[in-house]
């Protein structure tokens, strides 16, 4: 019984693939693809509705520029060394992608939840 256990385990960890590294990063990259189209929808749903009001079209305008500036300043504490994104491999690795990616889906989420509050509003 006890071989035959050991026999099953083998032949299903063959059967079995780990997930590489570029699928991860790809996976990471649709999701925040995913999320950015989301919040570009809300955007201009958001200058839609307020296309007569010049003085929210204004406000609105900064606040994104205000919330690039914060999410750039975030990346800066998070990945204090990067340089470039010719070299980000030499300095963070082949993971760099994924966590950026994840980083920026993170930060678009946030983004979606307060344009969602601007829409109920």
């Amino acid at each position: 019984m006890k071989y035959l256990i050991i026999l099953l385990v083998f032949c299903f960890s063959f059967s079995c693939f780990s997930q590489g590294q570029v699928e991860a990063n790809d996976i990471a990259h649709q999701n925040w693809s995913n999320s950015l189209k989301i919040k570009d929808s809300l955007v201009v749903e958001l200058l839609k509705i307020n296309s007569t009001d010049t003085t929210y079209i204004s406000t609105f305008n900064t606040s994104e520029k205000l919330w690039e500036s914060f999410v750039e300043g975030q990346f800066r504490l998070k990945f204090p060394e990067y340089e470039s994104w010719e070299t980000r491999k030499e300095i963070y690795g082949s993971q760099f992608d994924m966590l950026y990616y994840q980083f920026m889906k993170f930060y678009c989420d946030l983004r979606i939840a307060t344009l969602y509050d601007l829409i109920e509003e």
